[in-house]
């Protein structure tokens, strides 16, 4: 808006803006390109063939813990006959984790899928058309980059990554090799959230210079317990789990779940649910601006388990016209506000006119001295049209609602938060180069050291990108 005054934004006009904004439509399907057939450094791997709108895309699922095993049961197999999509193989290190989710796979679709410890037997499979990659965050990269690589669409879930050296190197390969993409953040296909991104564009709650994003917990002061270091299970790899971060004994709660609440593997609160909410603060703020300075303060001050990451968090990144912020208490799920919609996860977009309070279930327009109407709209489906978008866009060929370029500016973003954490300063950041620069050479170096961090144990970010695959 030139001008600050009241407007009428009706439903129709925000869901005509946001479906522009998505850039998702579903239309006739047309035929696509042939894969591409670069896995050589793995195994002889033969092209995709072409693929038409009747064509079953074959699916390789890496990782099948919690998430990996939800989209494979709800999206994946609860939408098979929709999409026209069957899985065909499932990896994880976890033997029992593989037996469930195949035994899902041949409960509904009559056969049963081959089963896989490692997984670059999946990525040797031209079989496989595209890969669903649901690892621990350290663990997206490799695959990611070798799935593209042998000519696989994919889709990663989020955070992208847990380096920004790793983030740039995924976009140049997946661009490069023109992989369909699609990154795990299905808030963007939301119809509260993108009605809301465009609520924010359209002026209609005036100028906007704060936006708040938080996740608040209300954990036990136990956490996640603080279990001593011990022998891995006999099952499990964990040398391979451990991948290119530092050897360290096996702690169960360095698995599964709660790997994310470690600084080797995650970024904690603010590349889990933060990823998710900035995500859609960035989309809505505009992605082509980029933040100037971070900071970042907390620390572990209440929760006595042995995680390594933050149980308060604060951090705030300084763009040219506006503040973004994220707020983690662990230990807590009290909410900001009372016209929230959600318990714990939330969105607020502060303009002269009115706040905009968004969450998965629904936003609240909050008026200020009569400036707009108030407005209110739930919650719809988020996942299943983030499906079918993917499905669609392997077939056409199209960009994703949430594609390679997308994700790394929403991940850079958390992460950029992270390091600013664990330098305990204050950053400077030139987005043209992606580097710190300051406040000091010493503190910037130590920046970049984190944000470029080397991979150890023989493992790289060049193909084959590993010397002891097992294919």
């Amino acid at each position: 808006m030139a001008k600050e005054k009241k407007s009428d934004v009706s439903r129709r006009d925000f869901m005509r803006g946001a479906a522009k904004a998505a850039g998702v439509t579903v239309g006739t399907a047309a035929t696509i390109k042939q894969a591409q057939a670069q896995g050589q450094v793995y195994k002889s791997i033969l092209p995709q063939t072409i693929m038409g709108a009747n064509n079953k895309i074959r699916t390789g699922h890496i990782g099948v813990g919690g998430m990996g095993r939800r989209n494979l049961g709800e999206f994946v197999l609860g939408m098979h006959k929709e999409l026209n999509i069957e899985p065909i193989a499932i990896c994880d290190l976890a033997p029992p984790q593989v037996d469930r989710a195949a035994g899902m796979v041949e409960s509904v679709i009559g056969k049963k899928p081959s089963t896989h410890t490692y997984f670059e037997e999946v990525i040797a499979n031209k079989d496989v058309d595209a890969c669903v990659i649901c690892t621990p965050d350290h663990w997206h990269t490799i695959p990611t980059l070798m799935a593209s690589d042998a000519g696989k669409d994919i889709y990663t879930e989020k955070p992208l990554c847990t380096t920004i050296i790793e983030g740039i190197t995924l976009v140049d390969t997946i661009k490069t090799n023109k992989t369909v993409f699609q990154a795990g953040t299905m808030q963007r296909s939301g119809e509260q959230f993108q009605e809301a991104v465009e609520v924010v564009r359209s002026g209609y709650l005036g100028k906007i210079a704060r936006v708040e994003t938080w996740s608040h917990d209300g954990e036990p002061v136990e956490g996640i317990g603080a279990p001593a270091d011990q022998e891995a299970p006999p099952w499990l790899d964990w040398e391979r789990y451990i991948g290119w971060t530092k050897p360290v004994p096996f702690n169960k709660n360095r698995y599964i779940y709660n790997f994310r609440w470690f600084l080797d593997y995650s970024g904690g609160k603010v590349t889990d649910w933060g990823a998710h909410l900035v995500d859609i603060a960035l989309w809505a703020m505009g992605e082509d601006k980029k933040p100037k300075t971070i900071a970042s303060q907390g620390g572990k001050y209440i929760l006595t388990d042995n995680r390594t990451t933050p149980d308060t968090l604060e951090v705030v990144w300084e763009y040219d016209d506006y503040i973004l912020s994220f707020s983690n208490k662990v230990y807590s799920n009290t909410k900001p506000y009372p016209h929230d919609r959600d318990d714990k996860y939330g969105i607020a977009f502060h303009g002269t006119l009115g706040t905009l309070l968004l969450t998965r279930n629904g936003y609240t327009i909050i008026p200020m001295n009569r400036g707009c109407e108030a407005k209110e709209r739930g919650g719809a489906p988020m996942n299943q049209p983030h499906w079918k978008n993917w499905a669609h866009c392997i077939r056409t060929r199209e960009t994703p609602i949430c594609d390679i370029e997308t994700i790394f500016n929403t991940t850079l973003t958390c992460h950029l938060g992270t390091i600013a954490y664990r330098t305990g300063h204050k950053l400077e950041w030139d987005s043209d180069n992606l580097k710190f620069t300051g406040p000091s050479d010493d503190i910037a170096k130590k920046a970049n050291a984190l944000a470029y961090q080397e991979y150890e144990n023989g493992f790289s970010l060049k193909a084959p990108y590993y010397n002891k695959w097992k294919v």
